[in-house]
């Protein structure tokens, strides 16, 4: 999961960033989204710290992660969507998480929420037609999808490694 933040918690925080500095939206919609950006990475920065030090809840600490991450993009996406286009690549990054760290299921089920969030927003904000809703859906079916080969590509990656063991 460390891995994960390294490249992941960046990503977010400069498209967010770039959001609120070229999207330039409303004051009070840059405070909030700043608010959420602070409590998102100081959350993970504790769970980051702390998932080891309780052994027996290191999985569970990954997978409250994984869902926390998404949870804090709706908001973020609901806020800054409107204003900077690229604001959907916030829900894939929960999914993709999910995959590395969490079962299939699992993994289908973040990638779904995240994509019927997104979905759901947009929906809420603007009618879904034409030209617009092929956009909308393609996102959509991407977040699942690039979800479900990353989970492929870590589950080989594992049958790899248990095939030819890790020492030499």
């Amino acid at each position: 999961m460390q891995m994960l933040s390294r490249y992941f918690t960046p990503f977010a925080l400069v498209l967010i960033l770039l959001a609120v500095h070229f999207g330039e939206p409303e004051g009070s919609t840059t405070k909030i989204a700043i608010g959420i950006l602070f409590a998102d990475v100081l959350t993970n920065w504790w769970i980051g710290k702390n998932q080891y030090r309780w052994v027996k809840w290191a999985g569970r600490f990954r997978q409250i992660q994984v869902w926390l991450n998404l949870i804090w993009a709706i908001p973020l996406f609901y806020l800054l969507y409107p204003y900077w286009g690229p604001m959907w690549l916030l829900f894939v990054l929960a999914p993709t998480a999910a995959a590395l760290t969490t079962s299939r299921l699992e993994t289908i089920l973040c990638a779904l929420s995240g994509a019927g969030a997104m979905i759901g927003i947009i929906c809420y904000r603007q009618p879904l037609e034409g030209p617009f809703l092929g956009m909308v859906l393609s996102h959509a079916v991407f977040i699942v999808i690039f979800s479900l080969f990353v989970h492929s590509l870590a589950q080989t990656a594992l049958r790899l490694r248990d095939a030819f063991g890790t020492n030499r």
